[in-house]
């Protein structure tokens, strides 16, 4: 797996319903994120896999019909199809809700503004999934002390004095050890963005 950004190349694969190891990288990719989503805005767990699944189909179903440039990032058309479904599925069981009109749904295609709280959970959540693969496939290689001084300071936000006297090393070594770590980091998830 690339990492938690779509490539044109897995775009373009995706165009092809018959080809089942781009849909299986696709939805290793972005299930856990459409589910914590739906979680995060109120469904229960069921609901919310539920909701990915439907999620998935819908853009199985109208991938071939996505125009990059014409309709934006693919990560917004799909934050789009987030957003209506988990609207739709919340507003479901509370009766009928809407007129019909046709502007209304037009509104509803629109691809949600800045402040839109879910482009916002989303767009964290994304991050949060960007981190997550990266530190993870950057793990290996770096040796346990020098992981451990990064994860330390940087992730769980122990002073740097306090990991240096726990990891028996100076605070310079520390210091160097999360720069390491954070600049290899942030080229991974550069290469995730590119």
């Amino acid at each position: 797996m690339q990492g938690p950004e779509t490539r044109v190349s897995l775009i373009a694969r995706l165009q092809h319903p018959a080809d089942d190891a781009a849909w299986d990288e696709f939805n290793g990719i972005y299930r856990p994120l459409i589910v914590r989503v739906a979680r995060l805005k109120g469904l229960q767990h069921a609901d919310a896999e539920d909701m990915a699944q439907e999620v998935l189909a819908a853009v199985r179903k109208s991938i071939k019909r996505f125009v990059p440039h014409a309709q934006g990032t693919f990560r917004g058309w799909l934050r789009t199809i987030t957003r209506n479904l988990v609207i739709n599925h919340l507003t479901r069981s509370k009766g009928p809700v809407g007129s019909g009109d046709s502007n209304v749904q037009a509104m509803l295609q629109q691809v949600p503004a800045c402040d839109d709280p879910t482009a916002t959970l989303f767009d964290i959540e994304l991050k949060r999934m960007r981190f997550r693969v990266a530190a993870e496939e950057l793990k290996t290689e770096f040796n346990d002390p020098i992981w451990l001084a990064f994860w330390l300071t940087a992730v769980e936000g122990h002073s740097i004095a306090d990991v240096a006297q726990q990891l028996e090393k100076s605070e310079g070594s520390i210091r160097m050890s999360r720069c390491r770590v954070m600049a290899r980091l942030r080229d991974k998830v550069r290469t995730f963005e590119e």
